[in-house]
């Protein structure tokens, strides 16, 4: 797995970190929407000048290239922002056979401009747009020509959006949640609240549990998953697809990255539910605090605490007031209420009221219950025995290097199946095959083989 920087240059960040990196940000943002109108991510240098020289007039600040000189002139800064960008890896220059000079971006920031772009206009996925697409394609008879360039790909990258852009949401009420704090006024959570509501509660939750419920397709899509999981003919068409398209040579190992992506989606749209309880969970907990932080806020001016709080706040006034007798204010205060020390514990008393524990009289263990010496041994031996009949890797790998005695190889027909729990073993020889402790590995033919009432692939077994 490549590491980012093997991608991205050291220093491409930099301008995005520095002292300018506002300034660096809105002029990535105006090359970007400036490259729009063309054929290709580059112009010409001379009108990406003019698009910088045009922000930085409406800007007085004086910036530095070099920590030395400043420079306040519009057109030098437009100039000093494309020299540094080129030197931090945002972009290049390529002359043309006229010998005019583009400022083109380079392929790798392409991509984190448009989350730029995402991000600041807090863009709200339509969920049902991304499940409708999934179910389409699966419906789509004409694409099981070519399954996996035409509908295995675009169904795994369109699942995985769906999921992020459901955490994205979670994410996003987990935040609303941390802006309310106590010190917020009642003014101040009621804003937030109707803020919340414009643009979580009825912008992006209620479409997700109305309109674009994403439950509407998925048992239609998890259907066609298992269709395609059970087909030889679809899956040996999306077995060339996926060695051509990811340069795949082993066909073992493609078959297993398929099988394995498709198992993947339907297990992603089983844990649906689960996210949609947290965020379901979380969107409740948002709505009962904001309403109770409400409540409380409004009602302390009515209750015993509220009064006592506008006396204090009268009190206050009144003492850092210069004008003001002292004397009278501690006369008036004397007046309203009497401190003093209190030399018992009362069931009204500020302070928590101990709880005494007692340590109970443990019983001693009865004899009776001893297990004997014999019946220890049964024990043990009843343990033994159920460990000698696991599934354990090492037990399976035991039983194929018997079924292998004196063979190079065997097919999976040739093993014996009497029971339920032989079919079973069958199973785990194949899960085990890729452990490379074991002595065997598995070659698969493609074919399918029934057994006992039970279809599985059929597969070669190879002493190593």
């Amino acid at each position: 797995m490549k590491n980012l920087f093997q991608v991205l240059p050291e220093d491409f960040f930099k301008p995005l970190t520095g002292k300018y990196r506002r300034e660096y940000a809105d002029c990535i943002l105006l090359l970007f929407r400036s490259f729009k109108t063309e054929i290709s991510y580059g112009v010409n240098r001379e009108t990406v000048v003019k698009t910088l020289e045009g922000y930085f007039e409406t800007d007085d600040l004086e910036m530095t290239f070099d920590d030395q000189t400043y420079i306040k002139d519009a057109r030098e800064k437009a100039n000093g922002v494309i020299a540094y960008l080129k030197a931090c890896g945002w972009l290049e220059y390529e002359q043309e056979k006229n010998h005019q000079l583009n400022v083109v971006l380079y392929e790798y920031a392409v991509p984190i401009i448009e989350s730029m772009n995402k991000i600041i206009r807090e863009e709200e996925a339509e969920y049902q747009g991304i499940i409708s697409q999934i179910h389409a394609s699966l419906q789509n008879k004409d694409l099981y020509a070519k399954p996996y360039e035409l509908i295995i790909k675009g169904v795994q990258e369109n699942t995985e959006r769906l999921i992020s852009e459901l955490k994205k949401l979670n994410a996003s009420i987990k935040r609303h949640m941390d802006r309310q704090t106590n010190e917020m006024s009642a003014s101040e959570i009621i804003d937030h609240f109707f803020e919340y509501h414009k643009n979580i509660g009825s912008k992006a939750y209620l479409r997700m549990k109305t309109s674009e419920n994403i439950s509407y397709f998925r048992s239609s899509i998890i259907e066609k998953i298992e269709e395609i999981l059970e087909s030889t003919a679809i899956m040996e068409r999306a077995i060339a697809g996926y060695m051509e398209v990811e340069q795949e040579e082993s066909r073992d190992k493609a078959y297993d990255n398929l099988v394995a992506i498709l198992l993947d989606v339907k297990s992603m749209f089983y844990r649906l539910d689960e996210i949609i309880e947290e965020i379901d969970r979380k969107h409740t907990q948002y709505m009962k605090n904001a309403v109770m932080r409400a409540r409380f806020k409004l009602a302390t001016g009515n209750n015993m605490e509220g009064k006592l709080l506008r006396i204090l706040d009268q009190m206050a006034e009144d003492l850092n007031q210069e004008e003001q007798n002292l004397d009278e204010t501690e006369t008036k205060f004397a007046e309203l209420c009497s401190i003093y020390s209190q030399g018992y514990v009362s069931p009204e008393s500020l302070r928590t009221i101990p709880v005494i524990k007692k340590n109970a009289v443990v019983d001693n263990l009865s004899g009776e219950i001893t297990m004997t010496q014999e019946e220890r041994e049964l024990y043990k031996e009843a343990l033994r025995m159920k460990n000698r009949t696991r599934f354990s890797r090492k037990n399976i790998n035991e039983y194929v290097k018997m079924l292998l005695r004196g063979k190079e190889k065997i097919s999976v027909e040739e093993i014996p199946v009497e029971s339920k729990r032989d079919l079973i073993r069958i199973i785990y020889i194949s899960i085990y095959a890729g452990n490379k402790a074991n002595n065997y590995e598995i070659r698969r033919t493609g074919k399918r083989v029934k057994r006992m009432g039970f279809e599985f692939p059929l597969f070669e077994i190879i002493k190593r």
